[in-house]
């Protein structure tokens, strides 16, 4: 299943955001056409994994906890 379109993934959208704001810092641009890019690049280099990285870091400085739920 490929994704095209972020509309019905916000949650998909904001781990994409928080991880290219992190990446790229000021050279990031979040918008969702450049966000779907990041992503198909991450699926083609074998890299989805560090989406999960990135909400196992935004849960440990939101929540001070490694594990939430």
């Amino acid at each position: 299943m490929e994704i095209t379109n972020l509309n019905h993934n916000p949650i998909l959208r904001e781990l994409l955001k928080n991880y290219v704001l992190r990446m790229y810092e000021e050279d990031s641009n979040t918008d969702d056409e450049h966000l779907l890019m990041e992503y198909n690049l991450l699926i083609r280099d074998n890299r989805l994994n560090d989406l999960f990285v990135e909400e196992k870091l935004i849960n440990y400085l939101n929540d001070g906890n490694e594990y939430s739920g």
